[in-house]
């Protein structure tokens, strides 16, 4: 009985961008796909740094100014109000007397953009990389079960790392003039005729314990092909359940190991993140940890369209993992995770640069549009996590909670800077030394010589106190 069409042959996904091997290999070090999602986060954070401190701290500074601005240019809103080409005119004159600069404020925007692109790129490519390689594992799960039928030994017949059996059938087929090489290894071999041309010939091998043997043609031009043939007597002797009616249902015997296996492999490969099934899929409940249909599969995770068609395959993967094809692969959590982080991100601009925004038009219009975009950014983001991965939610969450310390740090060190400066400008040179006046406690009685210094020049007769200056001073 032939069983090579038990076999699955799932191709082996190749990762094809430096982005997915930098995310393999965080992956990779850490044994965990949640640490691997966190560092490569905290990559992508390190990178961007130098840049984004000082487009942060060029946006913080822009605000401060424009803040000492707005008096000049709450004025100029009332002068030209009707004429806002001409506003804006004085305005960017305004702008580079105080050393505004408007290309400072569009820095961040385009490096946060850029960023976000990379990182889409990165978790899309790894998401469909990594479950087509878990179906990948499953296959080679699955075919073991075909190559345990034929035991290894190392020399003759060897077990790949992948659980593969690679035959050396022209070191068998020179051996079989030593038979007792090959009975001490456990290795039944001969050459067999063709039932139906005695001229045709196979090299037939099995082992002695094994369920399987290993059929090669040895004719004059060997095809290299492999053909699998089930002994019925060992298998029958070995899983007499599979024997029916004095015949023995090979196939049924190896399809339910097979399935058993290829459950187990995923069962053991970390794809959850406490209540995510799948982190590689979307948290939504309307997505499964697993698709249910190979057309499904292909389009999802973008099979190659020239690799081999396993729509009659791919049932016999996922046939134990019937809960996995059904049950929600999360709850929305990390969708609206993401839309809180974004509105409270956006609470946090609003807040930062509120003086540009009421001020960069004549008419506030700047204030409007920040307002429509503190709602709709939340919007936007919740869209995006749930039309993405788990994995994706989750570095969206943890760069915008680190984006938000870096904007508070950056604005605390760029706030004492300026309020040194400023305690730097009010400094006079008084007779050739710095003098620095104190200012006056708010709330404060004055003392009797601050009273006394603060009594007019030209005093009041009727009151006497022209009298009373007058006697102090002689």
């Amino acid at each position: 009985m032939d069983i090579t069409n038990l076999l699955i042959n799932f191709a082996k996904p190749e990762t094809g961008s430096w982005l997915v091997n930098i995310v393999l290999w965080l992956v990779t070090i850490t044994s965990s796909v949640t640490v691997g999602v966190l560092l490569f986060t905290f990559l992508l954070k390190l990178i961007t740094l130098p840049f984004d401190f000082i487009s942060r701290a060029s946006m913080r500074k822009n605000s401060i100014i424009m803040e000492e601005m707005r008096p000049e240019l709450e004025k100029l809103q009332k002068q030209y109000a009707d004429n806002k080409d001409l506003y804006n005119q004085k305005m960017m004159a305004l702008y580079k007397k105080n050393g505004y600069s408007m290309m400072s404020s569009c820095l961040p925007t385009i490096l946060t953009l850029v960023i976000f692109i990379v990182a889409i790129n990165a978790f899309t490519n790894y998401s469909k990389w990594q479950n087509r390689m878990y179906f990948y594992e499953m296959s080679n799960s699955y075919n073991s079960v075909i190559y345990d039928g034929i035991e290894s030994d190392g020399e003759f017949i060897i077990k790949n790392e992948d659980g593969s059996i690679y035959i050396e059938d022209k070191k068998i087929y020179d051996a079989l003039n030593t038979p007792e090489v090959l009975e001490n290894k456990g290795i039944i071999a001969d050459i067999v005729s063709d039932s139906s041309d005695e001229n045709i010939k196979y090299l037939v091998v099995s082992t002695a314990d094994g369920y399987i043997s290993y059929r090669k043609p040895v004719s004059a031009n060997w095809d290299g092909k492999i053909s699998y043939h089930v002994i019925e007597e060992n298998l029958s002797k070995t899983f007499p359940e599979y024997k029916v009616g004095g015949e023995v249902k090979a196939d049924e015997f190896l399809k339910t190991i097979a399935r058993e296996r290829s459950a187990d492999c995923y069962d053991k490969s970390e794809t959850g993140f406490i209540w995510v099934k799948n982190i590689w899929v979307t948290d939504s409940p309307f997505a499964h940890p697993i698709e249910s249909s190979w057309d499904k599969f292909k389009t999802t995770h973008s099979y190659p369209t020239d690799a081999v068609d396993l729509a009659d395959k791919y049932p016999e993967l996922i046939y134990n993992l019937e809960k996995e094809q059904k049950e929600a692969n999360g709850y929305f959590i990390l969708v609206i995770l993401t839309a809180g982080v974004s509105l409270l991100t956006q609470f946090v601009i609003k807040k930062t640069q509120k003086a540009q925004m009421e001020l960069q038009t004549v008419d506030g219009q700047g204030a409007q549009t920040q307002k429509v975009m503190t709602y709709m950014m939340p919007i936007m983001m919740a869209v995006f996590a749930f039309l993405y991965t788990a994995a994706f939610s989750i570095y969206i969450i943890v760069s915008s909670i680190l984006g938000l310390g870096q904007t508070f740090l950056i604005n605390f060190i760029v706030d004492r800077k300026f309020k040194k400066k400023k305690a730097e400008e009010k400094k006079t040179v008084v007779r050739g030394r710095v003098y620095v006046p104190k200012e006056k406690p708010e709330n404060k009685a004055p003392t009797k010589k601050e009273k006394v210094r603060e009594v007019p020049k030209t005093g009041d007769f009727l009151a006497g106190t022209a009298d009373k200056n007058y006697n102090r001073k002689k």
